[in-house]
């Protein structure tokens, strides 16, 4: 009998239901180990043998984990998207028929939340029929990190990152790193009616729980302890059968090392857990076998802060750090530690920035020459385009494939129509995406290589502002991502103001312009020169779209009055920030 999952070899039941979309053939454009753990992906159902808990796994990025108490169903983390949920949802009624009671969110990323749709409905929460449970910061972490702030750039880096635009195959996406693939369709969301703070202790369908904030991939993760069952569910705290992203290349905020072995030590180690079910990898038997994962999981990460804080003190800068921090051969062998999404070089570097920042203590970089200056002295310096160009082609002729693409990237950055420059660097990036087994690193550079020679496909980018989302939002949320598009040519001598009271939430949000800055308040200005009611919708048309076409259309049809000044007067103020562009961004020519 062929064993799925990992630890004892007691316990756990698995049941194949379904195929494997990860890329499971061995070929050369990918590295063995990478098409191994493709292998391990196999959709099907695990069972806690006897204990009434289940993991449906392989459907998505992330694993369903099933409880089944005495009258309903627990559910922990819905996929990235209601599709991949519907195929997990007819799994689940092979294995209940009885209600769900409770979906427990284990944090904000939409490969935990953003299928759940397929199970319930926003109407069930809003009743009471079933618990949505999560951090106290959840929606605020959707909101940050969809439209406001650095939202749509991440969704833009997290398109290469995921390898949204690539096909699956030997040339492309081979399988998500923590799961066999990420792509989104559908994406929902229902609003959580359940906080936790520290500590949640909740009984649902007859099933205690303990639940813990335990900060670590991200800041409002959760995980779940069933004390009468003895099982743990992890969330991502454990992420995976991978080294842990202490940074995401697409681009996070600084995920602090310290404070995620320290949840492992405080939240989860203390735990007599006979079993731990993750939301991403197959689920793990025996109490020694989990508190074994768990050691060196925070040992892994504690090492590679440490080193790398003790390099750091040595007076080592990045470069020189990646070279000196790996891990010591008990840790790098670990199944659970493999360089397949999180990788030590890219923490590592993280890691310095996060504890010094970009400053690396030589003067001369405190005001450099802007890089495409850099370039263009560079390029003179050799010799002109066409002896760079004739060393980057004998650099690809020598396999150095890194140096091609610094080389090119000179070439590139100062002539981003230079199509022999482009076609050099693109055949550079396949290189070194073809021999990485980390996906992200592979997506990244296969993507960039697409964007180089005029072979991406944008049309399967990925849509971060999905409608349930935005429906979770409070109105003052969607206005005051405004701050962000202010346009200072037009309004560093301007001041004005406008008040907007949201109709179907009673949120009243003021809008202050303040040469070149956006104030946003909860109350109605009192010298507003316009003050307008509309609906939530009509406010996400004018945040994400057309403000004008959508201001005119809602004025029309009486979804939206003013109270004080003109349509004019407020297309005025609105034209003042800049308007949504369908423009493609790139990242790998500049």
């Amino acid at each position: 009998m062929t064993k799925y999952w990992l630890g004892a070899d007691e316990g756990i039941r698995f049941t194949p239901a379904g195929e494997n979309t990860a890329y499971t053939e061995f070929a050369e454009t990918v590295p063995a180990e990478m098409t191994e753990h493709s292998r391990t992906m196999d959709a099907g159902v695990f069972e806690i043998i006897g204990k009434g808990v289940f993991q449906i796994f392989g459907y998505a990025l992330s694993a369903l984990t099933v409880v089944e108490g005495e009258d309903g169903l627990i559910l922990i983390d819905p996929p990235e998207d209601v599709e991949k949920g519907r195929r997990q949802y007819e799994q689940l009624r092979k294995i209940s028929d009885k209600p769900i009671k409770a979906v427990i969110y284990s944090h904000w990323h939409t490969d935990h939340n953003a299928g759940v749709k397929a199970f319930i409905t926003q109407e069930q929460a809003d009743s009471g029929e079933v618990k949505v449970i999560a951090h106290r910061d959840f929606i605020t972490n959707i909101i940050a990190n969809s439209i406001s702030g650095d939202g749509p750039i991440i969704a833009v880096r997290a398109d290469y990152s995921l390898g949204s635009l690539l096909e699956v195959g030997p040339e492309g996406r081979v399988n998500g790193g923590l799961g066999p693939d990420f792509v989104m369709e559908t994406m929902s969301l229902v609003t959580p009616n359940t906080l936790v703070d520290d500590k949640l202790e909740i009984t649902v369908a007859g099933v205690r729980m303990e639940i813990f904030w335990a900060p670590s991939e991200a800041i409002d993760e959760i995980v779940t302890w069933f004390p009468d069952l003895g099982i743990l569910q992890s969330a991502e705290v454990i992420q995976g059968e991978s080294f842990p992203n202490l940074h995401s290349i697409r681009g996070s905020r600084y995920r602090d090392p310290q404070a995620w072995f320290k949840s492992i030590d405080r939240n989860l180690r203390p735990l007599p857990a006979d079993f731990m079910i993750p939301s991403h990898g197959r689920p793990v038997s025996g109490r020694a076998e989990v508190a074994k994962v768990l050691t060196d999981y925070r040992d892994a990460i504690s090492y590679v802060y440490d080193q790398t804080l003790r390099w750091i003190n040595k007076g080592l800068l990045p470069d020189d750090l990646v070279e000196k921090v790996q891990l010591p051969e008990h840790l790098s062998t670990s199944e659970w530690l493999g360089d397949f999404y999180g990788g030590v070089p890219h923490s590592v570097r993280q890691i310095y920035v996060g504890e010094l920042g970009w400053f690396n203590a030589d003067p001369a970089t405190l005001a450099p020459l802007n890089i495409r200056e850099s370039s263009t002295r560079y390029i003179a310096l050799i010799g002109g385009r066409d002896v760079v160009h004739a060393e980057a082609r004998k650099a690809a002729d020598a396999g150095d494939h890194q140096w091609v693409a610094e080389l090119s990237s000179h070439l590139v950055r100062t002539d981003s129509t230079d199509a022999a420059a482009r076609q050099l660097k693109a055949e550079a990036l396949r290189a070194l995406g073809y021999r990485t087994p980390n996906s992200n690193w592979r997506n990244f550079y296969l993507t960039a290589a697409r964007e180089l020679d005029g072979t991406i496909d944008y049309s399967l980018a990925i849509q971060i502002n999905a409608p349930d989302q935005i429906a979770a939002m409070p109105g003052s949320a969607l206005l005051e991502s405004l701050r962000f598009r202010i346009d200072p040519e037009k309004t560093v001598d301007s001041n004005a103001a406008i008040g907007i009271t949201v109709s179907d939430t009673g949120e009243t949000v003021g809008l202050l312009v303040r040469r070149g800055v956006l104030e946003v308040t909860r109350a109605l200005p009192e010298d507003a020169s316009v003050l307008l009611t509309a609906p939530k919708k009509a406010i996400a048309g004018l945040v994400l779209t057309d403000a004008e076409r959508v201001l005119a259309t809602t004025l029309e049809s009486g979804a939206t009055t003013l109270q004080r000044g003109t349509r004019e007067e407020a297309d005025a103020f609105f034209a003042l920030f800049d308007g949504r562009s369908e423009e493609r961004l790139h990242l790998a020519d500049r």
